[in-house]
């Protein structure tokens, strides 16, 4: 939701914009951010400064916090661990957004919001027709 609502455009024109600068997102794009947006990201982190928690709860989502978005931002959609074993960046899907930065707003199309709100689009031609449409 939070990505989402940084696009709403008086926030991504004084603060997601700076990220959006990165057509084509590579790894340290995921990490250029305006300061805002990057403590609005992290703030879940700062819960355990004020809730006592388990130290592998706090881990988890201090690394979460700090490098989930990579992921998105690699450049490579599949690594292939083995023949049969291959794990899915969702890279392409991210890179879409950034090319046009009106659809994919969950990044990784698991959430099904996208599609919910027809903002999904999975780089067919189809997709595009239908978000250009929206655009009319």
């Amino acid at each position: 939701f939070l990505h989402r609502a940084i696009h709403w455009p008086p926030l991504y024109k004084w603060v997601h914009s700076v990220h959006h600068n990165s057509i084509n997102p590579s790894p340290w794009s995921s990490l250029s951010m305006h300061p805002v947006e990057g403590f609005l990201y992290h703030a879940e982190a700062w819960l355990h400064l004020l809730i006592p928690s388990n130290p592998v709860c706090a881990y988890f989502t201090l690394h979460g916090a700090g490098f989930g978005a990579v992921n998105g931002h690699l450049g490579f959609e599949t690594f292939e661990l083995t023949d049969k074993i291959k794990l899915d960046s969702h890279s392409y899907v991210h890179y879409l957004h950034h090319k046009y930065f009106e659809v994919n707003y969950g990044g990784d199309g698991l959430v099904p919001l996208d599609k919910l709100f027809g903002t999904w689009h999975d780089g067919s031609k189809e997709a595009d027709e239908a978000m250009k449409a929206r655009f009319r």
